[in-house]
């Protein structure tokens, strides 16, 4: 399981966008959203995705990741 901090998550729908990058995503097991919190906990199979592949996939929707 990973925490990721996620900036610019402002509303339900920044939420439903990283939500929206991380679908579908082979490995990826549980997924939870902490939008007052700016949060995206990720619990995910280290054999088939890293944390680096999970972030690089919520960058790429325009989020910035720290």
């Amino acid at each position: 399981m990973e925490t990721l901090k996620v900036l610019g998550v402002d509303c339900k729908n920044c939420a439903a966008n990283v939500s929206k990058a991380l679908e579908g995503i082979g490995g990826i097991e549980k997924l939870d959203i902490r939008l007052s919190e700016k949060l995206a906990i990720v619990t995910f199979d280290p054999d088939k995705i890293s944390r680096q592949g999970i972030t690089e996939k919520v960058e790429d929707f325009g989020f910035e990741v720290e």
